[in-house]
């Protein structure tokens, strides 16, 4: 067991938040340790394996003519998020050693260091993707003044790429960002470990107390002030043909007076409204921001995003943000209002779906 497994095994403040829906991922004592291990292994092994690596995938490129050097960016993009992941991970056990030795890791001072590392973090794994691929990333769309704190963030996933996203986002504003993530994240490393110390609340795919899975996150809502928001994806899972099916069945049976909304959805899943609304709840004061994006689609999983390296597809944002006295009280009310949201971001979507290749310089994050 890591010394920082252990810590983080002990109650705190925070911890209550992260750990309260997780069953079906190894505690910190088996799961760090694990994840710990595999890191420092590839990152030995990177400086000794990527130059004969990229060799044999120059030449296999150039032999094939493969479009954009596909093979090589491939290994270039798992060389570098290596080293960047393992990079974070060094910040992340420097700030425990400050703490010092992890005793005081709920501090402000502690929490602004945690900040700081997600923040960086998120952001230079988004520069090196963008970077790599390439993958531009177009904000002309996105108004700014709409991303102050003090707001729920409800958005649209579509890719591993756009979970991150919004602390990359927000983070650069100077906003913490307090996320509801799936429990298989905690396999990263970073993620576990700041997403921990910071209260994130980690959720189950099919949890089996509701109620026990949405306290934590009405919790975390009430920590959302003007230095902050929370963060949310109502989709549950990525986006397919297969899904759209599954839920529309599902609605149709148990929720019928939503088909109407949900059937207008073409791009994105019905939202999983309970979430929301429990965010919601403890967040009585807080705006919604709904965040919307197009071009993460051919990104999904590492498997997509090797595949696609290369494609030049720019990435669109746009965020719309509703003031809450805008929003209705009423539980029932507020999911039919998040289906007649989430149908409208569909709308956009498809105006511009499917995205043309660009060469356009992308924004930064700054």
């Amino acid at each position: 067991m890591t010394p920082e497994a252990w810590f983080d095994s002990k109650p705190n403040n925070h911890c209550q938040y992260a750990c309260a829906v997780a069953s079906e991922v190894p505690g910190p004592w088996i799961r760090r340790p694990v994840s710990t291990v595999v890191l420092l292994v590839a990152t030995a092994l990177t400086p000794i394996v990527t130059p004969v690596a990229l060799l044999i995938a120059l030449v296999m490129d150039l032999v094939t003519r493969t479009p954009r050097l596909r093979r090589t960016r491939g290994v270039l993009l798992i060389a570098s998020l290596i080293l960047v992941d393992f990079a974070g991970r060094v910040l992340v056990f420097g700030a425990w050693l400050i703490a010092p030795f992890g005793t005081r890791v709920q501090g402000a001072k502690s929490q602004r260091r945690y900040w700081w590392i997600m923040t960086w973090w998120t952001k230079t794994l988004m520069g090196t993707i963008c970077a790599i691929t390439p993958l531009p990333l177009d904000l002309s769309e996105l108004d700014e003044s709409l991303l102050d704190g003090n707001a729920i963030v409800v958005g649209r996933h579509r890719s591993l790429l756009d979970a991150v996203f919004p602390a990359a986002l927000f983070g650069a504003r100077g906003l913490t960002t307090h996320y509801t993530l799936k429990e298989d994240l905690r396999w990263e490393p970073n993620i576990d470990v700041v997403g921990h110390r910071m209260g994130h609340v980690f959720v189950t795919r099919s949890p089996k107390d509701l109620e026990a899975e949405l306290d934590p996150i009405r919790q975390l809502g009430t920590r959302i002030d003007d230095t902050s928001v929370g963060v949310i994806f109502p989709e549950g899972t990525f986006f397919n043909e297969t899904r759209r099916t599954r839920a529309l069945a599902s609605i149709s049976k148990r929720n019928p007076e939503r088909l109407k909304w949900a059937e207008r959805m073409n791009y994105v899943l019905p939202p999983r409204p309970a979430g929301t609304i429990a965010f919601m709840e403890g967040a009585p004061d807080a705006d919604i921001i709904m965040l919307g994006h197009v071009g993460f689609e051919p990104f999904g999983t590492i498997r997509d995003i090797l595949n696609n390296l290369g494609a030049e597809h720019g990435i669109i944002v746009r965020a719309w943000r509703f003031a809450r006295s805008t929003i209705p009280d009423e539980p029932t009310a507020q999911i039919e209002w998040l289906f007649e949201r989430w149908a409208e971001m569909d709308e956009w979507i498809a105006g511009h779906h499917p995205l043309a290749p660009t060469k356009k310089r992308g924004h930064k994050l700054t």
